[in-house]
């Protein structure tokens, strides 16, 4: 976690001494050179770009983090890099951004890799993790081990380059119909689920859909699906969940921390000169302090707002969390076994957490 903290730190210093060092800065170009000079051999060609989101702008965290690290970028490279931002669905549906972004059609895109597990498996375990990790273990996982090459490797395959460019911490474990207390009461169900969660659900006799986060209300009003396991309170309030959905379960059993990527064509971010990439670096790594800090101190008062609108707020019962917990269990030794890089990814986390356990038995109160 320290190696994480001390990148941010740095990253935001590297973004300070761009903006300072930009063109319009009091700072005088060094050896006659002009400013634009400067400009274009050092920080590189403007840049000018599309970013579709899979999250709508006016969502808590999720949804801001795309105006948000625009805004930061351009500021910091004095207007060399601007990007203009679309809703969702406004350029290609949101659950087609992996292959915009991979053919170019779509210059950078905001969405989360649990997406896209048809491309590959391992994409859902740096979505969420069923049972997985807290945002602190996840993020010095990540960073200071094998998380972000592994990471950066699946990418590229698909001719993107991504970074980690926002956070998410704990879940729900899904808004339903009706009571849920017992490993039968959800069977038959149809819910409105993405990565490992549709597949835990599926596999306990649930019928699940993956649909994008703008079409979740919609789906429960029109009764298209009985059930939606998303996000954290505050998201899930946004989007409207409480008006047809008055059973919310707790606890984030198939999420305690979530990551939301920048994906950048891999041509395009070729491209970028070197000083243009610590740029966008920087602003995701801000992005990442801001979504860490915000998305955690929202999380109480959305919630409270819930249980003003009357819904009935609680925990699954423990055998049907543990029943979760199995079928979680079967899942990874199934995929593991059938897919290297799922293999792969899910061997580098686990032996970090076991070591991590360790400190945090004798470190953490």
């Amino acid at each position: 976690m320290r190696g994480f903290i001390g990148g941010l730190v740095i990253g935001l210093v590297i973004g300070v001494v761009l903006a300072v060092t930009a063109p319009g800065s009091n700072t005088p170009a060094r050896n006659g050179q002009s400013a634009a000079a400067l400009t274009k051999g050092q920080i590189g060609k403007p840049v000018s770009w599309q970013l579709a989101s899979a999250y709508p702008s006016e969502m808590p965290f999720s949804g801001s983090l795309g105006p948000t690290m625009i805004d930061r970028l351009k500021k910091i490279s004095n207007g060399n890099i601007t990007i203009d931002f679309h809703e969702p669905g406004a350029l290609v549906p949101a659950l087609d951004l992996f292959e915009a972004v991979a053919s170019g059609t779509v210059d950078t895109a905001l969405a989360s890799s649990q997406f896209w597990g048809s491309k590959s498996p391992a994409f859902e375990l740096f979505g969420s993790v069923p049972f997985g990790p807290d945002i602190a273990s996840y993020l010095a996982w990540f960073r200071q081990h094998d998380g972000q090459k592994l990471y950066e490797d699946l990418y590229r395959r698909h001719n993107i380059h991504a970074m980690v460019c926002g956070v998410t911490g704990a879940a729900g474990a899904g808004w339903f119909e009706h009571a849920i207390n017992e490993v039968k009461d959800l069977k038959e169900l149809k819910i409105a689920a993405s990565g490992l969660a549709s597949r835990v659900y599926k596999h306990l006799g649930a019928t699940t859909v993956q649909l994008a986060p703008a079409d979740l209300q919609n789906a429960l009003k029109m009764k298209k699906v009985d059930a939606v396991a998303f996000s954290t309170p505050a998201a899930d309030q946004y989007l409207g969940l409480t008006e047809f959905s008055k059973h919310y379960y707790f606890p984030g059993w198939f999420q305690q921390a979530g990551f939301i990527d920048l994906m950048i064509n891999l041509e395009k971010w070729n491209d970028l000169s070197k000083n243009q990439k610590k740029m966008v670096e920087t602003a995701c790594m801000a992005n990442m302090e801001y979504s860490l800090a915000a998305g955690e101190a929202g999380q109480f008062e959305a919630l409270k707002n819930i249980v003003i609108r009357g819904v009935d707020v609680k925990k699954f019962p423990p055998k049907l969390t543990k029943a979760l917990k199995r079928a979680w269990l079967s899942i990874a030794r199934s995929r593991a076994a059938s897919d290297k890089d799922f293999r792969r990814v899910l061997k580098s986390l686990r032996k970090f957490r076991e070591d991590y356990s360790i400190w945090q038995e004798l470190g953490k109160i």
